[in-house]
């Protein structure tokens, strides 16, 4: 990362990652942190592969460290990646979108089996399809799904 500042605000936490929200950026980005350097890497590198087909945000930084607003210390590391506003579940009761339950008439079932199938095409193994692990992103002026769980 360059020699910019940046100062992250906590969001959200995953089970392996943590997303602090940019502070200034208007909700536009924000900085997804990993228990180690090599994990940060790992993810980065899937990432920015999958947002070049559109299947993931796009990424806006190399792997570096932020500032966190709550402690003023360096966080872990991790990426500054653009925000994926959630997912609205389906209309129907129960209705989870897991293409592993077969939810017949899920409205989101067909581009999560489509990102699923890029990432058996990158030859990585995704068996985490929950809407929780998929957001939404504006690309040209049309909302589509991708992948945020990498």
């Amino acid at each position: 990362m360059s020699s910019t500042i940046y100062i992250g605000k906590y969001i959200d936490s995953g089970s392996k990652n943590t997303f602090y929200h940019i502070v200034g950026s208007n909700r536009q980005y924000g900085f997804k942190a990993f228990p180690t350097k090599d994990k940060a890497c790992w993810s980065y590198n899937v990432q920015k592969e999958l947002s070049l087909v559109t299947a993931a945000p796009f990424v806006a930084s190399e792997v570096g460290r932020i500032t966190l607003k709550e402690t003023n210390q360096l966080s872990r590391w991790g990426y500054i990646t653009e925000v994926a506003t959630k997912v609205r579940y389906c209309d129907r009761p129960n209705c989870c979108c897991d293409p592993w339950n077969n939810e017949k008439g899920c409205k989101n079932l067909k581009r999560i089996n489509e990102l699923t199938d890029i990432m058996d095409s990158m030859g990585l193994c995704f068996t985490d399809g929950h809407i929780a692990n998929f957001g939404m992103v504006k690309r040209k002026n049309k909302k589509i799904m991708v992948l945020i769980d990498t």
